[in-house]
């Protein structure tokens, strides 16, 4: 259920920039995601469409792009995607666990498509 809040940023924010374009109606917003980001796209889906009801964006399709996963390695200073199915923490490179997470917790707008 974390997705709501989420969510409730999103619509605030295509609203708004939608309407410093003077926009009538959002078509599409392109979101990406991150494989650790704990999003559930069709939960998302769902509280937008209950949450956009009666504004411009209540058509608009919610996209969602997947980012994938990488750690940097404090050891070797390697960047290396991980596995997430389950999370492993390690560089590919050397081995070590000494790793801080780089990408996959994001979640953010790419680009709002309106007309």
């Amino acid at each position: 259920m974390h997705e709501l809040p989420l969510i409730e940023e999103i619509l605030s924010v295509s609203l708004d920039c939608a309407g410093r374009h003077g926009a009538r109606e959002i078509k599409r917003i392109n979101l990406l995601a991150g494989n650790l980001s704990g999003i559930i796209p069709k939960w998302a889906s769902l509280f937008f469409r209950m949450i956009a009801r009666d504004t411009i964006a209540a058509e608009a399709e919610l996209v969602f792009q997947t980012g994938t996963a990488a750690v940097l390695c404090r050891r070797c200073s390697q960047s290396s995607e991980i596995s997430v199915n389950p999370p492993v923490f390690a560089c590919a490179h050397c081995g070590s666990k000494d790793v801080y997470l780089e990408t996959g917790r994001e979640f953010q707008i790419q680009s709002i498509e309106f007309t």
